[in-house]
């Protein structure tokens, strides 16, 4: 009889990432991602599939990216051993793997230059630091003379900025090849070796987040600005026949989504997209795919309603085409360069990423994972439902009922509506384990892709522009208000919550309605004021969905704020940050708990160290298996499902 899954079983569940294909298509090399109980992180290991089946290539702690030489016999990957960043390394033909050394602060990302030659990604830290202990690197004062000096997930940057850097892998010898005082975002080595595109900050970038498309050639000559400033640029690459191109929009102060664009390599014409469709072509759920070069193509990431699709757009025409649509969320993929092979990972709402071939008509699983688990599990598939909103706009949801094996509450159940971050992100078909947790513990869930929300359109996605708490609002009420309508569903028993964006308008809502049970408030945005001046993305982030500055309308800014209405909450509420989540700092939620404890509200605050922004995606296992206790004990507290000590 399968059972309800259990925060624990995050241990056992593991996912396929960072497919890559040799020249000729005939091996696939992944990593096997896993979160780690003993060692207390997520590991990966580097597998192969071939005519001889799937096996374990490589057996590091954590190895991923791996990418072939152009003659196919190495492979390069990003090595991180316990504790310690992630740096290049090589597996030659024979089996061994050297790790490069001069790597402190780790390497972000690595591609072949040529066969005796590696681009890395990397931070460079100033020459009179350079051989430097770490306490006496922490000992130091931090001299800082611009913004953006930190970031989520990397730490404190004002002196650590990532340069693209050629690796002679045979000597260690290495060439930066960007400036050594601008933080490279992306890049691309030529496939003749002759120069690699870079995506570094504007000189403005520390207020606008614009940045630059650049040609570096490696015999020295002078850089090359391919793209006008004040853009906004996600990655870069070359076509076959050597042409550059790069993905985003030219206008980095609007809220947009991106596209492909072809770039002439002269600087002498603006970028010409090529891009036909309504759609952004960086993924945002949870996968890792990038722009993929075929014979008078790219294949690029498509978010189409809550799934990813594999695009094709046509080089000569500009035409864009589904070349692979599924039932689900494609999170990476690799292709031979005519095209014939395609593998990628695909996820579904009761499966995480698995290896597939896109080579015809269906997709073709080559790979399965978590078989005996996945048996044991009583997981759930959700139902898809529009909801029309206040003004007409139909809403896309996605509903979860508990499965047969979750603890019974009488007729009619509790809920929880969730709202999902970005703003500028989207609910999906992928395998959510939130989700799938809520419905084991007896609840019906809903998350909805309100106003705001990617996979809709660029018009869907600016509707809150300068409107925050406005349309989106009122989405997220006509979704609480269609939960509540369910016959299986107890109105009074109905609670809210959501992370980051998710976070700023669950604390929106309590803030307008008292109609919720409960409240789980977690890395919010709460405060565009203070948000400004402390969050990694700040200022422009604030002004480009405010449509407002401090200087120039701070009643704007105010007025859409959680925070203004916080004296108006009368919901328990679970507030939760990571300490060192630089996103959305834990001022944001520090502002909060303290406004709702002097309202008089039964707030509780929960913090956990070590943690940034991506805790519940990529924190540390334990942690995660935690916070799912802390979160169900809580909501099991104030509405009646199954806590977390109550599992089997």
């Amino acid at each position: 009889m399968p059972r309800p899954i259990r925060p624990t079983d995050l241990y056992s569940l593991e996912s396929i990432i960072d497919p890559t294909l040799d020249p000729g298509g005939a091996r696939v090399v992944y990593s096997v991602a896993w979160p780690d109980e003993a060692t207390d992180e997520t590991r990966a290991r580097l597998h192969v599939l071939d005519d001889d089946g799937a096996r374990l290539l490589v057996d590091g702690h954590r190895d991923t990216r791996p990418t072939f030489s152009p003659s196919g016999e190495r492979l390069a990957f990003l090595r991180a051993e316990p504790k310690t960043p992630a740096v290049p390394a090589v597996l030659e033909a024979d089996g061994t793997v050297t790790t490069l050394e001069g790597f402190p602060d780790g390497c972000g990302d690595v591609a072949w230059l040529d066969e005796r030659r590696l681009v890395v990604l990397a931070p460079r830290r100033p020459d009179d630091q350079v051989g430097v202990d770490d306490d006496e690197l922490k000992r130091r004062p931090r001299r800082i003379a611009r913004l953006g000096y930190r970031f989520n997930g990397r730490g404190w940057t004002n002196d650590r900025p990532r340069v693209v850097r050629v690796v002679d892998i045979a000597t260690g010898a290495t060439t930066d090849v960007t400036p050594v005082d601008a933080d490279c975002s992306a890049m691309a080595p030529a496939r003749d070796a002759s120069a690699v595109l870079a995506v570094l900050p504007d000189d403005d970038a520390e207020l606008t987040g614009a940045n630059g498309v650049w040609l570096h050639r490696l015999d020295g000559s002078e850089p090359v600005r391919l793209t006008e400033p004040g853009g906004s640029w996600t990655a870069v690459g070359w076509t076959l026949d050597d042409v550059p191109f790069a993905t985003g929009h030219p206008v980095a102060a609007v809220t947009d989504i991106d596209r492909p664009h072809r770039l002439d390599p002269t600087g002498a014409t603006r970028p010409i997209v090529f891009g036909t469709d309504d759609v952004n072509c960086t993924a945002l759920l949870g996968g890792s795919a990038s722009p993929v070069v075929i014979d008078g193509a790219l294949l690029l990431p498509g978010i189409r309603r809550g799934t990813v699709t594999i695009d094709r757009h046509d080089l000569a025409t500009g035409d864009t085409t589904v070349r692979v649509a599924a039932h689900g969320v494609v999170t990476a993929f690799a292709a031979t360069s005519d095209g014939a092979r395609l593998v990628g990972t695909l996820t579904t709402p009761t499966r995480p990423a698995e290896l597939f071939d896109f080579s015809g008509p269906e997709p073709v699983r080559l790979v399965a994972l978590n078989e005996p688990l996945l048996a044991d599990l009583d997981l759930v598939e959700p139902e898809i439902g529009q909801i029309e909103s206040t003004d007409g706009a139909v809403v896309e949801a996605f509903l979860l009922r508990p499965p047969a094996s979750a603890p019974t509450t009488g007729n009619r159940r509790p809920a929880l509506l969730y709202v999902h971050g970005g703003p500028m992100s989207t609910y999906g078909l992928g395998f959510f384990d939130e989700f799938q947790m809520a419905a084991a513990a007896g609840y019906v869930v809903i998350g909805a892709n309100p106003r705001g929300s990617d996979g809709y359109g660029v018009e869907w996605a600016r509707a809150v522009v300068g409107r925050m708490g406005g349309p989106d609002w009122d989405d997220v009420t006509a979704v609480a208000d269609h939960l509540a309508a369910l016959a299986d569903v107890d109105p009074e028993r109905i609670g809210i919550g959501g992370g980051s964006y998710g976070g700023f308008m669950t604390a929106w809502a309590i803030g307008h309605t008292d109609r919720f049970a409960a409240a789980l408030v977690e890395r919010c945005v709460s405060n565009w004021e203070s948000f400004i001046g402390t969050s990694d993305i700040a200022p422009w982030f604030a002004e480009r969905y405010c449509n407002a500055t401090i200087e120039t309308d701070v009643e704007a800014i105010r007025r859409q704020s959680p925070i203004t209405y916080a004296a108006a909450n009368t919901t328990p509420t679970l507030v939760m940050h990571s300490e060192e989540d630089w996103r959305c700092p834990p001022e944001q939620s520090e502002q909060l708990f303290a406004a709702y404890r002097r309202a008089g509200v039964d707030a509780r605050f929960v913090r956990f160290p070590g943690e940034n922004h991506e805790l519940t995606r990529a924190g540390k296992p334990r942690h995660r298996v935690e916070r799912f206790g802390i979160v169900h004990d809580f909501f099991a507290e104030l509405l009646g499902g199954g806590r977390y000590e109550e599992s089997p």
